[in-house]
């Protein structure tokens, strides 16, 4: 059983929210737009203690109204079946359960605690009869809901609990005589060793965490680890020796003590009250056996320190480390799924830590025997990859009085449709690994992106804006993306605006491109071929940008796309001759040939006196949303 979607509704800065889940799922987003809100929410869903939230915890003072977390459920085995009994019936591929803070305070966690209004009629009848006359009316009245001819009242409710699994939408709050408390879902009970979620949070503590509890990460893998049970046995037995041999000296030493001063307080006690008499004897030893328990220490050379003495760094990969390993116990001992939920995973950690980190989670959570989910809040593009943009979740808050949370997805299908007619679902897919993993990851993180074909382009606008003001894009939260070629600019743009994020391009059309290969000594045969991919790359772009198709467009600025009617160099080259003069100064002061060189386009960039051809600082602007 794995996460499939959480509605948080009222918690702190989320005021109604849906999330789908995968196997790994990464929420990034600006400082307070709720990525850290998404966990805690859950966490409180999972190991919430009673009178943990409070009115404070309410969106922006909604105190009228219910905290509710919903968390439906995927990928249901027999097992949780057997566990869920009738919340998951044979038929049923979702279950979904609801935990609520009521605006009195109070606590509740119900499995059904939504129902469809239809069927509330069928289940609030007294009997099998009535129920069943109720269950054919409906079944009559309104036959869209597919319902299954009548065998017994166990077979309805369990048509009914299936249909509304699959039309959690369609629900609503179902009258409290029908809802039934969900005991021991998150304590023990009915989810125990079904689902398994744990937090690390930004400001835990390593040296919380590495004590031997039954609820810090050390604890847990000692219970999934480690079998205390025949030593618990053996302890015990000694305790109970011990007790024995306890209770034998206090027999020796103080009977003979005790029985003549009960035969004196005796005689003084039946001066003042005749017939009744006291004793004092030797207490009943009580003794408990101590539960087993383990150190955490570490070794540094040949000292021996607390965990809390070691560096922020060293705490943090502690605590990694341990996640690890708890996921990895966790599936070597066949329990239910665990879900690792970390925030900010990057924190304190060398960039090759972070890198390795992300792999070894991501590697965990695809195998599906391990049974491992992944969430995390991040501001590090170490732990999110272009080919599976799919899996993250933008949150973005808006500038309102009472701010909105919106929470940006976008589908593989999603992107397909975006690029029907443009480029074939194939294709797509194999253009994801083409894609620059790292500039596309830097990019979702950004407000805006500027989306080029090569490092080169980039280079030089990179440039343009540090001579306006060293790092004014960067500033503005703009991201240049060099996409690779033609193709992947669409490619990229279809994927960052269905992420909500707001792109510009700049494409090249290469009308020149017949008399360099000329120049190249090309044959007739290649260049038409070259011809061919140009004009099909050409009218594939300005058909996705709602152009008018041609085969070599002329050079433009319009409102999401910039073209160049040849290239950039011979763009500079006619307008901006003091850039190659620059580049050239370059060349001479490296004493190499730097064409297509990045850094050297950038450089001279910086250099190039006279001034910028007014279409780049246009571009720019558009770019910057301008």
């Amino acid at each position: 059983m794995k996460i499939q979607s959480v509605r948080i509704k009222n918690f702190r800065t989320l005021k109604d929210v849906t999330i789908p889940f995968d196997s790994v799922t990464t929420f990034i987003g600006p400082n307070g737009a709720g990525k850290s809100t998404v966990l805690r929410a859950i966490d409180w869903y999972f190991n919430g203690k009673p009178g943990s939230l409070t009115e404070k915890d309410c969106s922006f003072g909604a105190t009228d109204e219910s905290i509710e977390v919903q968390i439906t459920f995927t990928d249901i085995t027999d097992r949780d079946r057997e566990e869920l009994g009738k919340y998951a019936p044979t038929g049923v591929t979702t279950f979904t359960a609801w935990k609520r803070r009521s605006p009195d305070g109070t606590e509740s966690l119900s499995a059904n605690s939504k129902s469809y209004t239809p069927f509330n009629a069928i289940r609030g009848k007294g009997s099998a009869a009535d129920k069943k006359s109720a269950y054919n009316e409906l079944r009559t009245s309104d036959p869209s809901l597919g319902l299954p001819a009548w065998t017994s009242v166990d077979a309805a409710n369990q048509a009914m609990t299936t249909w509304e699994a699959g039309h959690t939408n369609q629900l609503v709050e179902a009258p409290e005589l029908l809802q039934t408390n969900f005991f021991g879902f998150n304590s023990g009970g009915k989810m125990s060793g079904l689902f398994d979620f744990v937090l690390v949070t930004a400001d835990l503590r390593a040296s919380e965490e590495s004590l031997d509890g039954k609820s810090s990460i050390i604890g847990r893998i000692l219970e999934r680890s480690v079998d205390r049970a025949a030593a618990d046995e053996a302890i015990a037995q000694i305790v109970e020796e011990s007790r024995a041999k306890q209770q034998k000296v206090y027999e020796e030493k103080f009977k003979a003590q005790l029985e003549s001063m009960t035969t004196q307080l005796n005689e003084v006690v039946t001066s003042y009250s005749p017939g009744r008499a006291i004793t004092v004897a030797p207490a009943e030893v009580q003794l408990k056996a101590p539960r087993t328990t383990f150190d955490v220490a570490v070794l540094d050379g040949t000292t021996e320190t607390a965990v809390e003495r070691q560096g922020h760094g060293f705490q943090r990969t502690l605590l990694i480390s341990a996640l690890q390993l708890l996921a990895q116990s966790g599936s070597a001992s066949a329990e239910g799924v665990i879900c690792l939920a970390i925030e900010e995973p990057e924190l304190y950690q060398h960039p090759i830590q972070a890198q390795t980190f992300a792999k070894v989670l991501r590697s965990l959570a695809e195998d599906a025997s391990k049974r491992i989910q992944v969430t995390y809040a991040t501001h590090s593009p170490y732990f999110l990859e272009a080919r599976h943009f799919d899996q993250v979740r933008r949150l973005t808050r808006s500038v309102d009085e009472t701010p909105v949370v919106t929470v940006h997805f976008a589908t593989v299908a999603d992107v397909k449709t975006k690029l029907n007619g443009v480029m074939n679902a194939d294709a797509v897919v194999r253009g994801l690994d083409g894609i620059v993993a790292n500039q596309l990851a830097v990019a979702l993180f950004s407000h805006r992106a500027f989306i080029v074909e090569g490092v080169t382009e980039s280079s030089v606008f990179y440039g343009i804006g540090d001579k306006t003001a060293v790092g004014s894009l960067e500033a503005a939260g703009v991201s240049i993306v060099p996409a690779g070629g033609k193709t992947l600019i669409l490619l990229a743009h279809a994927i960052l605006t269905s992420m909500g994020i707001p792109a510009f391009a700049l494409f090249d059309a290469d009308c020149g491109f017949e008399m360099r290969a000329r120049a190249n000594g090309k044959s007739q045969d290649k260049i038409d071929n070259e011809r061919r991919g140009h004009v099909a790359a050409n009218r594939a772009a300005l058909r996705y940008f709602g152009r008018t198709e041609e085969d070599f467009p002329s050079t433009i600025v319009a409102q999401e796309v910039a073209i160049f009617e040849d290239h950039l160099e011979s763009f500079l080259s006619a307008q901006w001759s003091e850039w190659i003069t620059a580049c050239d100064n370059v060349e001479v002061s490296a004493g190499i040939t730097l064409a297509k060189n990045q850094t050297a386009y950038r450089s001279a960039t910086l250099k190039a006196e006279g001034t910028v051809p007014a279409m780049l600082l246009q571009i720019l602007a558009k770019a910057e949303g301008k």
